[in-house]
């Protein structure tokens, strides 16, 4: 029930906020949550946003880069299964007027090896404006809070130096950051969750996004990128294992250094 009230929150928060976004569906408390790598069932994601006067374009951009078309129904996405493993992208872009919004989510899938690496696609142009990472976590790898990560903003395939990005997260952090004269900027992933588990299975990935704008020419461009992040082990359960061991070890070498002090002090008696 939590985590319902927490995603509808959210999507209310990205609502008022304006700008289309990629996100999980809000489902009733109960629905089992596949996570990131999905599950058995076709994995389906929601555009916040979405504008139905727009011209809309929504597309897979696979790991072997190869584009596939898709189309939005009510709102959401029903990901087709690709066959092939690595970083996917999916791309939402809608102009209207003087206005051009666009959305990217990179999504990890399993199956035959695309011999691609995920550089080429986070590098290949998806929209105007775009913010991408400069590298992706890897394949048992991902975003966890206390880690630090670099980003890049892009506008016609030319970095933007000096762009302020909005950074927010579903669990309530809110940070404003600014690219560097290389157009890049680093992220900190909040250590925001709340009731924490031991084990990463057991606690739900929260959402961030990163959210920067940009004039030319008489149109803004608006542009979202919207990823899971998860617990880090080390902050939580991993951190107090360790201290454990740490104290179990300590009690050992006391004792048998104890022993040792009470043999020698026996052999001089």
């Amino acid at each position: 029930m939590k985590y319902f009230i927490t995603a509808l929150l959210f999507s209310l928060l990205l609502y008022a906020d304006g700008s289309i976004n990629w996100q999980p569906p809000v489902v009733k408390a109960g629905a089992h949550d596949h996570g990131q790598h999905g599950g058995r069932k076709a994995k389906q994601l929601q555009v916040n946003n979405s504008n139905p006067a727009a011209t809309t374009e929504v597309f897979y951009l696979l790991s072997t880069l190869e584009k596939k078309e898709l189309e939005l129904e009510n709102g959401l996405i029903t990901l087709p299964r690709t066959g092939v493993d690595n970083y996917h992208a999916l791309v939402v872009n809608q102009t209207h007027e003087n206005s051009v919004n666009s959305s990217v989510r990179y999504i990890y899938n399993y199956g035959r090896p695309s011999k691609t690496s995920p550089t080429k696609i986070t590098h290949m142009k998806k929209s105007d404006l775009e913010i991408a990472p400069v590298l992706l976590p890897r394949e048992h790898d991902r975003y966890t809070g206390s880690n630090t990560y670099k980003f890049e903003v892009r506008f016609q395939d030319r970095k933007l130096a000096y762009r302020p990005v909005t950074f927010y997260t579903s669990n309530g952090s809110e940070e404003i950051l600014e690219s560097d004269e290389g157009g890049t900027f680093e992220v900190t992933m909040p250590n925001d969750f709340k009731e924490v588990k031991p084990g990463i299975r057991a606690n739900r990935p929260a959402e961030f996004i990163l959210k920067t704008s940009h004039m030319h020419e008489g149109t803004t461009y608006t542009t979202t990128l919207a990823m899971p992040y998860h617990v880090n082990p080390t902050d939580y359960w991993r951190t107090q294992t360790f201290a454990v061991v740490l104290l179990i070890l300590g009690l050992i070498i006391g004792i048998y250094m104890l022993r040792n002090v009470n043999k020698k002090k026996k052999r001089k008696a």
